[in-house]
């Protein structure tokens, strides 16, 4: 039996109004920090935020602006850039030197 439905009444949709992003799209305060924190060291290891954000192939008013607001996009860029992964990124936890960057497990000599 074909039965007749009627679009739901006007803002009643899942989707948020048109120019409003959800929330969770974009990085929490903790994780914002973190990302600037890791951006500061990549860039001194790399001689300078021009040459980052060359690596990275973002222009450098990118790195410049990443104070004001940043994305997952940025952070992703970012631990490609330093080698690292991106939860490492995201979490602050520091690289232990000579462990293995994916499950941390330390070379035995």
């Amino acid at each position: 039996m074909l039965r007749v439905v009627h679009p739901a009444p006007r803002g009643q949709g899942t989707r948020p109004p048109a120019g409003h992003k959800s929330p969770r799209l974009y990085p929490t305060r903790d994780e914002r920090r973190r990302i600037r924190a890791v951006e500061r060291n990549i860039a001194r290891a790399y001689g300078g935020r021009d040459v980052l954000a060359s690596v990275m192939g973002v222009s450098p008013d990118t790195l410049n602006n990443i104070r004001r607001g940043t994305s997952y996009g940025i952070a992703v860029l970012l631990a490609r850039a330093g080698g690292i992964p991106i939860e490492q990124v995201l979490s602050g936890r520091p690289h232990v030197a000579g462990a293995c960057a994916l499950c941390g497990r330390k070379a035995v000599s």
